[in-house]
């Protein structure tokens, strides 16, 4: 009896073995494999091309040789709302540089977004991922989330949360190296 309860004990220690390897081997291959479309610092950032709220087609490599901001955002976010004004503010100040502020909506209607935009009184570039495939392959978690791309298409920062004025303007000149 003893000796069936050890050989049922190490069977089972093999399979949860064996188990824990699979899952490790899926993991690096199958789950993370093809990171192509994530946004990674210091890597390109990956392209989209997405419709604006406003008509037309926003596509980011198009805009290599400025800096750009990408906020991800949602107009039932809190802190999208209370950070719109302060991203409309820098684009205001910012209008006349080599930048180009790009707010990107997640998975919400054009009516509702244009309500928004309507609302703050937003200038910049909405563009709208109705699927949220551009969130997801960037590999975002929450809104907002900003990223900011220098003049060569790099990421360079990537924030998540609510940006203050100051901290927005202090990476925008770090973007178009005045900081």
């Amino acid at each position: 009896m003893k000796t069936k309860k050890r050989l049922l004990f190490k069977t089972m220690i093999l399979v949860l073995f064996i188990s824990a390897a699979w899952f490790a081997l899926y993991q690096q291959f199958a789950v993370s494999g093809d990171r192509r479309g994530s946004a990674e610092l210091h890597q390109p950032a990956p392209n989209f091309t997405l419709a604006e709220v406003n008509g037309g087609k926003i596509d980011l490599k198009e805009l290599k040789g400025k800096a750009v901001v990408v906020n991800f955002w949602g107009s039932w976010c809190g802190p999208c709302k209370r950070e719109m004004p302060v991203i409309q503010k820098a684009y205001s100040r910012y209008k006349g540089e080599d930048l180009e502020i790009v707010a990107v909506n997640v998975q919400e209607s054009d009516a509702v977004v244009k309500r928004f935009v309507d609302r703050y009184g937003l200038t910049f570039p909405v563009a709208l991922d109705k699927r949220a495939e551009v969130y997801r392959s960037w590999e975002i978690f929450n809104l907002p989330t900003t990223f900011f791309i220098d003049s060569e298409g790099d990421i360079m920062r990537a924030y998540e949360g609510e940006m203050s004025s100051r901290k927005l303007d202090q990476w925008i000149d770090e973007l178009l190296k005045r900081g």
